[in-house]
């Protein structure tokens, strides 16, 4: 039977927190076939913290995982729109 991992980001998500959460990411990239994160407290995100959940999803695409970043406020959602990632993180 497969696992899966919740990950509940903070309000932040920025180059000052891409070392913390890229080890909160690896850990959570243990779970067996899916990854949760829930953006919903997230209220500023900037490339760095982008480019990361990026690398994260496609990381664990790679391992067959499914990650799904659901609850993201709709001025975040206008950013990954803008920053034409919106295939890669929807």
């Amino acid at each position: 039977m497969g696992s899966s991992a919740t990950i509940q980001l903070e309000t932040e998500l920025t180059i000052a927190q891409v070392g913390v959460w890229s080890a909160r990411l690896a850990d959570a990239g243990l779970a067996d076939n899916e990854v949760m994160i829930d953006a919903s407290q997230l209220e500023r995100v900037d490339a760095a913290g982008l480019q990361l959940l990026w690398a994260f999803k496609r990381s664990c695409a790679e391992k067959n995982m499914a990650v799904a970043l659901f609850n993201v406020p709709k001025t975040i959602q206008e950013l990954i729109r803008v920053s034409g990632l919106s295939q890669e993180l929807g």
